[in-house]
């Protein structure tokens, strides 16, 4: 017994009053559904990919492709942030499609003396562009064997993670990754600071797939699921191949595994309600409570096939069965880990567990616990401590009231919790379309780009997410970017007319873009008037900004870095107000953002921030807290207008926003690298009103903060001591 894992459930609630009986299955559900676990969620997720998968092709000219437990309603704040990168100008097909006249690299899988799901590939032909790392890869690769050359999938992936190992030293240093591991076919990088990994896997395309998965096409399912549409959706998709051989094969340096990545994400973003709420129970009753038998033997991938192949027997998926499926995925789980064996979904003859739960007593243990839980699914479920999602404040409350009332009916509780009106639990579908938007979207900012580019982007998105708010919010984003890109090139030209149309045009993006969010988008705005000069119309602007008494939700910069700890923010920073304040919750904010490019275009203290983006590889942007932002326009223009008395109150007013900012509460991530702009924007309005000591001050705080020699403090430090006399003072 000493050695056995016993997991309690009775430290959180009463077993008494909860079963696993119809009427308790329905409000779970019920419960995991006012947290937004429900298709409506994957339907964002899959809008989310489409963009970020968009942007990067066209921006980037990378194909890749969002996996894992963020597009499946599963993640953590823990979750890897998982990709699949398609290796461009390669592509594998089978010897009797081949086509001769296919560009690029060519590769033909032969299959016959590998084990099933995987394959050798032989080398046809490459490119006559051999500077080219689609092509250098594959010669850096190439093994010969019996008269023919091979494509080494140990080698293919060894050249891969040195390339992406290059590239990563020009983060910035808090984004540093440690050093980039393999993970099965996957470059791992690990993000210490931030508590995550991210994996990347490296597929070459699949012109056709292999033989023995054509059966999927055509297989008797008892359910119809999935019905005859998707199967004509999905059997168009191509499927992939990944540097990682089979463990026990002879050839596993050699070998390459089919993967159906994109068919996988399309099933899922497919299911109903229920389907994708017996996923996250499996999933939490996993991660919680087998894994402290064995972390390595089950993986999600693992509960996905089961959950796959239990799809398309099961007929009922409602809400009154949300408990008894989640039973017979555990049941399945349980006779797959005895036989030691779990088909693959598409590629049957491929065993999931081939090489896994060798040693017995695991089995055994693994097996007993998941028939204790079965005893009580929804007791154990709710006893989990495993945050498996963000935004879960229905569940959690549930689970709060249950242990304060242990002798309480769980349906009256149930029906207590469904009552509850706090904003924070009810999502507002608008503030969270815009915060998806706008991460999303990011991925533009990471590397220079060009108004072509980004019209292409906007024209898929247009054309495929038009009636989403998710496109519409989007699209803003993309004017705005457009709009600075504009106010660049009206500086570049010297033409007079072409300027003034680049001007105008600029004028017409930002204000297209205005409703993005409710106060960074017309920072964008308020950027063309300060080149403009029109000191006015700023000055307008500012009164009507800072005499509001709202409080506004604040997101920063999601899915990046967060400046400043506060959920929320009061333009005239009036601590009166609350959230009850709100003045509509549709409102939201985001950090004012800024590329290399635009170093031409803003104010001066962030030209400093602008040029040390220039030479990075890929990370081309930095971000600004709106309200500092606005302050120090205010600041720019009084010194513009050498108006001396306003310059004194602008920068003790942007002084208590910096302040308001660094001193933020709530659960936002603080992060230098982001946050010691702000004390750089102060010091540098500090050091052009001559006041060299609190300009000192405030550098050396920003270097304290974030020690990189990518810290405009640094240089700024130099100009405020030089400025000051202090080391002539010292040389005397």
């Amino acid at each position: 017994m000493a050695d056995e894992i016993i997991y309690s459930r009775t430290g959180t609630t009463d077993s008494n009053s909860i079963s696993d009986n119809p009427e308790s299955s329905a409000m779970i559900s019920a419960i995991l559904s006012s947290d937004n676990i429900i298709n409506e969620e994957l339907y964002l997720f899959r809008q989310w990919a489409f963009i970020c998968e968009c942007a990067i092709r066209h921006i980037h000219n990378m194909d890749t492709f969002a996996t894992g437990s963020r597009i499946d309603c599963s993640s953590s704040p823990s979750s890897d942030d998982d990709q699949m990168i398609q290796i461009k100008d390669t592509e594998v097909t089978c010897e009797e499609d081949f086509k001769v006249n296919q560009a690029g690299n060519v590769m033909i899988m032969i299959t016959k003396d590998s084990p099933p799901g995987y394959t050798l590939l032989r080398i046809y032909k490459l490119s006559d562009d051999l500077q080219r790392h689609e092509t250098n890869s594959c010669l850096e690769s190439c093994i010969q064997s019996e008269g023919a050359f091979y494509l080494s999938s140990d080698r293919y992936l060894r050249y891969v993670m040195n390339l992406i190992a290059g590239m990563d030293k020009y983060s910035p240093l808090s984004f540093h990754a440690g050093e980039s591991l393999r993970h099965g076919p996957c470059v791992m990088l690990n993000y210490g600071d931030h508590g995550m990994d991210s994996d990347m896997g490296i597929a070459l395309r699949c012109s056709a797939w292999p033989k023995e998965s054509i059966e999927w096409i055509s297989r008797k399912r008892k359910s119809n699921w999935p019905d005859e549409i998707l199967i004509e959706k999905i059997k168009k998709m191509p499927c992939h191949v990944l540097p990682v051989g089979h463990p026990n094969s002879e050839s596993c340096h050699q070998e390459w595994r089919f993967a159906f990545v994109l068919p996988e994400r399309e099933l899922i973003w497919n299911f109903n309600d229920v389907q994708i709420q017996c996923f996250v129970i499996f999933k939490t009753l996993k991660k919680e409570i087998l894994d402290k038998i064995s972390t390595d033997e089950i993986n999600s991938f693992h509960l996905k096939t089961i959950l796959f192949w239990l799809s398309e027997e099961i007929i009922h998926w409602d809400e009154v069965n949300l408990i008894d499926n989640v039973k017979k995925c555990l049941s399945f789980l349980n006779k797959s880990i005895q036989e030691r064996h779990l088909s693959h979904y598409f590629f049957k003859s491929r065993n999931l567990f081939a090489g896994k739960l060798k040693d017995e007593t695991v089995r055994t243990r693994l097996s007993s616990e998941i028939l204790n839980i079965q005893k009580n699914i929804l007791q154990c479920f709710l006893n989990c401590e495993w945050r498996y999602k963000y935004e879960n404040g229905y569940l959690l409350t549930l689970r709060i009231l249950l242990q304060e009332q242990r002798q309480s009916n769980f349906l009256e509780i149930g029906r207590t919790v469904l009552q509850i009106t706090n904003w924070k639990f009810r999502r507002n579908k608008y503030t969270h379309a815009r915060s998806l938007s706008m991460e999303v979207t990011m991925g533009i900012m990471f590397l220079q780009t060009n108004v072509d580019s980004l019209i292409k982007v906007a024209e898929e998105v247009a054309d495929q997410l038009k009636d989403t708010l998710m496109g519409t919010f989007a699209l803003k984003f993309l004017s705005i970017r457009v709009g600075m890109l504009c106010l660049v090139e009206a500086k570049r030209t010297a033409d007079k007319d072409a300027r003034q149309n680049f001007v105008s045009e600029a004028k017409w993006y930002f204000e297209t873009g205005l409703e993005h969010d409710v106060l960074a988008a017309t920072m964008y705005l308020l950027t063309y008037h300060y080149q403009a000069r029109n000191y006015k119309v700023i000055g307008k602007f500012l009164t009507d900004l800072l005499c509001k008494r709202i409080a506004i939700p604040y997101k920063g910069t999601p899915g990046l870095v967060t400046c400043g700890n506060r959920k929320l923010l009061s333009p005239d920073m009036d601590e009166t107000v609350t959230e009850k304040d709100m003045a509509n919750e549709n409102d939201v904010a985001f950090d004012v953002i800024f590329s290399s490019m635009d170093i031409s275009c803003v104010p001066p203290a962030i030209q400093y921030e602008c040029a040390l983006l220039e030479g990075r590889c890929n990370w081309s942007f930095c971000s600004i807290n709106p309200l500092v932002y606005v302050c120090y326009v205010q600041f720019q223009v009084a010194f513009n207008q050498k108006e001396l008395e306003q310059q004194r109150f602008a920068v003790e007013h942007l002084k208590k926003m910096v302040l308001y900012v660094e001193n933020g509460e709530e659960n936002f991530i603080r992060t230098p690298v982001e946050l010691h702009r702000h004390y750089n924007i102060l010091g540098y309005c500090y050091c052009v009103m001559n006041d060299q000591t609190n300009a000192i001050k405030w550098f050396v705080k920003s270097l304290e903060a974030c020690p990189t020699v990518g810290n405009a403090a640094a240089y700024q430090l130099c100009i405020a001591i030089y400025s000051s006399g202090y080391l002539f003072s010292n040389l005397k």
